[in-house]
């Protein structure tokens, strides 16, 4: 069996390491620096999107909202969601050369807060896809949520990212017989994100 030397050699200094107390000297006769504490682990790796939620509420949302007014709303669970497009502000670069210099001189333009896509696997009797599927009959503005897997160890809440506007769609991508039968979504957002930290 081939055993990973440096992974090997990691393993073992670790344990030694958190085997012995900031009095102690370490095997090669050295004294530790400090003792390393594991539950911090978690703090240095980056989280995946599995386990994340999406959610809408139904009633229509016509003015920009808070965190507070944000979370007083009724939200339901989006289910069977594959993917989620790319969120948050992008703000045009604007451009301007005169005569007198070399250098294009730049400024901040509009703001274009996303216009996201969410997949899902088509489920007709999930209630969340129904509201999709309903506001995307209007032209009214939804509010929806994007909640994140990332508690911190001994933490309380996930990271929790709000934000509203149109729905669109939606669009099926069909395909051939190992294909799922999915339904695309877009929402035109009308607003700055608003988010919340996991704590």
């Amino acid at each position: 069996m081939k055993i990973n030397l440096l992974a090997a050699v990691s393993i073992l200094s670790l344990t030694a390491f958190s085997s012995t107390s900031a009095n102690e000297k370490l095997p090669d006769g050295t004294m530790p620096a400090q003792d390393f504490d594991f539950t911090d682990v978690q703090a240095v790796f980056a989280n995946a999107n599995a386990g994340g939620i999406v959610s809408v509420a139904a009633a229509p949302a016509p003015a920009d909202l808070d965190a507070a007014a944000f979370a007083l709303l009724t939200w339901v669970e989006v289910k069977q969601v594959g993917n989620h497009g790319e969120t948050g502000s992008s703000t045009n670069i604007l451009t301007y050369d005169t005569w007198g210099t070399d250098v294009i001189q730049k400024a901040k333009g509009m703001t274009d807060a996303g216009s996201p896509e969410i997949e899902v696997a088509r489920l007709v009797t999930d209630a969340g896809q129904v509201i999709l599927r309903a506001a995307a009959l209007t032209n009214f503005n939804y509010a929806v949520k994007l909640e994140k897997n990332d508690m911190p160890s001994g933490g309380s809440t996930n990271t929790i990212i709000y934000n509203r506007g149109i729905i669109t769609g939606p669009t099926r991508p069909n395909g051939r017989n190992e294909d799922f039968d999915l339904e695309v979504f877009t929402l035109g957002l009308n607003q700055r994100e608003v988010i919340v930290d996991a704590t």
